[in-house]
């Protein structure tokens, strides 16, 4: 299984780092698909990725599931034991998604950081942070206890 985070906002012809208006929030995503890394295979490109995946959505509605990290690592664990080749989290631009496009992606899962509105590249990150913190979970790590 390979992990790849789908960036709504990319244009398809554009590399991913010039997608980014803050060098910064681009490093930490890097840092953190890094460090997935590690654990499985992970990438950062546009939305879609050719061929079939289990599709997570990271947006701001309510009818999100706001879920805690150890709930979160039960979750992947679930997808990671299915047989599935590719999680693909996509991540909504500075618009979101439209219903149209969420009921095209069919996702298996509606992610939401909670009431906050966060830019898109931040969201990004956090989700990126949070998959990294569910793996370190199941591996059974000191990184979530420590932070």
């Amino acid at each position: 299984m390979r992990i790849r985070f789908s960036l709504s906002w990319i244009k398809p012809a554009q590399s991913v780092n010039k997608a980014f208006k803050l060098a910064a929030a681009f490093s930490l995503l890097q840092e953190y698909t890094s460090r997935i890394s590690r654990f499985i295979p992970c990438e950062i490109g546009p939305y879609p990725s050719k061929g079939k995946s289990c599709v997570w959505v990271c947006e701001r509605e309510k009818k999100s599931a706001a879920v805690p990290s150890r709930e979160l690592a039960q979750k992947l664990q679930e997808v990671m034991n299915s047989g599935t080749q590719e999680l693909q989290i996509v991540i909504g631009g500075p618009d979101g998604f439209t219903l149209q496009e969420l009921e095209a992606m069919k996702p298996s899962f509606r992610w939401s950081f909670g009431p906050l509105t966060l830019p898109h590249e931040l969201a990004a990150v956090v989700a990126a942070e949070q998959v990294y913190r569910a793996l370190t979970i199941l591996k059974n790590m000191p990184y979530h206890e420590a932070h």
